[in-house]
């Protein structure tokens, strides 16, 4: 910026035409303090000159008004006509210079205080939020322009008003008597509110209301800030109404899928009785071999299809929080030792060698035995799927260093990398694997066993490595230990 530039401006016009009011305040008194004998000026009027420090855009002015000011006092000392008494003459001269700094002081203190009141007004002007000021009665005496723009009123139609006439009627008079209770008691209050703008329109307002209290304590002020929080309750109700949807299509998604699995299963039960009957010969021999394959591929076309519609269902109810857990003091080694025998025939075909172990510590477990056979079931043949011949499925059961109950079904097979472990649990979720073989599945059993556990308050956890193997670990709370038994 160029000198030029900088005499142009507001601020450094105003600083050089008060420094030329001072300089000849200066010389006037100047001249005045030397003509009068014995001194009697005393270097007070100088005083006069410091008091332009008020004007001043910056404060630091004023000092250097009380230096100048202190050094044509003890000028006028030394070159005013000599008379008088001299400690006299000396003594009203430090009085001058003491009236001098006292005032420059003082102007010092006042003029930061006030910049700090601007500071804080503009603050209060410019602020985002409304700011209404009222006396102990309730009548405005200050609005900043956010409260003008929010409530579409003049100014001078809410000064000397009472924010009564922002009501709503809306809000409960309870309210208003809850306001006054605390704020009058010195305490601050907090509320939604909804107000009403000049044209009618109504808007959810954040209200806080506190005290301003005085040197001696007693309350003098109270001080509102209305946040207009319109907006943010419309996109509340959304997403409240976007959640009632989304429950009420997800109830009637379940409902649908409960249904229609009732519905296939009425001709799949039908078309599994006569397979059935013709596989077995029943009636006598089908008169062609090739009829013998083709029933086996119905058969067992119609199993397959049965499973994943039981899945489908056993699915919605879950999800419909309409599966109904039958609990019962459950041992464990009991349920480890069934579902190991029903899978010994598909891992016998797979050629995996599977084996369980439970640990003598492992207590009675309170729970619904059908659903945790069926999650064990599903871990176990998945295990059993994607594991290679050779391969090992390991089931056990101990007590974690909590004591929980804790069953894992560990494997030798293919592995699952890091960033498909959330597929896993997810509904129809398959893991893609260029070393997996080809196998059927429809993506439900790890998802359903998933919210069977979680019925149960427990929790599954997933590990694995690729090429190396998949640990799956089930967790249950301590509240389903029933009581410590050695089991045989």
């Amino acid at each position: 910026m160029t000198d030029e530039t900088l005499l142009r401006s507001p601020v450094a016009g105003k600083t050089v035409l008060l420094s030329f009011m001072a300089f000849g305040i200066a010389v006037a008194v100047l001249i005045f303090d030397l003509l009068m004998p014995l001194g009697v000026a005393g270097g007070v009027p100088y005083v006069a000159m410091v008091m332009l420090g008020l004007w001043f855009p910056r404060r630091e002015g004023v000092l250097y008004l009380a230096i100048v000011g202190s050094v044509l006092t003890l000028l006028g000392y030394y070159f005013s006509p000599p008379g008088g008494v001299p400690w006299v003459v000396f003594v009203n001269r430090m009085l001058a210079i003491f009236a001098i700094w006292v005032t420059a002081i003082l102007i010092y203190n006042y003029a930061k205080l006030m910049a700090d009141r601007r500071k804080m007004a503009r603050a209060v002007e410019q602020s985002s939020v409304g700011i209404l000021i009222t006396d102990t009665n309730g009548v405005i005496e200050y609005v900043n322009p956010r409260i003008i723009e929010m409530t579409g009123y003049k100014e001078k139609e809410l000064i000397g008003n009472n924010p009564s006439i922002l009501k709503s009627g809306m809000t409960p008079s309870e309210v208003y008597k809850d306001l006054w209770t605390t704020i009058l008691s010195g305490k601050k209050w907090s509320k939604e509110v909804v107000n009403k703008h000049k044209n009618g329109r109504l808007s959810w307002e954040y209200l806080q209301i506190f005290p301003v209290r005085g040197r001696t304590g007693e309350i003098r002020n109270f001080v509102a800030i209305m946040e207009d929080i319109s907006d943010r309750k419309r996109s509340e109700e959304e997403l409240i109404a976007a959640k009632h949807d989304a429950e009420n299509a997800n109830e009637a998604k379940s409902s649908f899928l409960a249904n229609m699995s009732h519905e296939l299963r009425t001709p799949l039960n039908a078309i599994l009785g006569f397979s059935e009957t013709m596989k077995m010969k029943v009636m006598g021999p089908l008169g062609n071999e090739k009829y013998d394959d083709y029933v086996l591929n119905i058969h067992n076309s119609a199993t397959h299809l049965r499973g994943l519609i039981d899945q489908i269902l056993d699915l919605s109810k879950v999800e419909a929080g309409k599966r109904e857990m039958n609990e019962s003091e459950i041992v464990v080694q009991n349920l480890t030792n069934t579902c190991l025998s029903l899978v010994n025939e598909l891992a016998r075909r797979a050629e995996v060698k599977i084996d369980g172990s439970v640990d003598d510590d492992v207590p009675l477990l309170r729970a619904d035995e059908r659903m945790i056979k069926q999650v064990l079931l599903n871990i176990l043949s998945n295990a059993i799927k994607f594991t290679p011949k050779g391969g090992v499925v390991q089931l056990t059961a101990f007590l974690s260093d909590d004591g929980r109950v804790t069953m894992e079904v560990r494997d030798t097979g293919i592995g699952i990398a890091n960033e498909d472990y959330d597929k896993v649990f997810s509904i129809f979720g398959q893991v893609e694997n260029i070393l997996s073989r080809s196998h059927e599945g429809s993506g439900l059993g790890l998802p359903i066993s998933h919210r069977l556990i979680e019925l149960h308050g427990g929790e599954m956890k997933l590990k694995s490595v690729v090429g190396e193997g998949t640990v799956i670990k089930i967790t249950f709370p301590l509240n389903r230990n029933v009581k410590n038994v050695k089991t045989t």
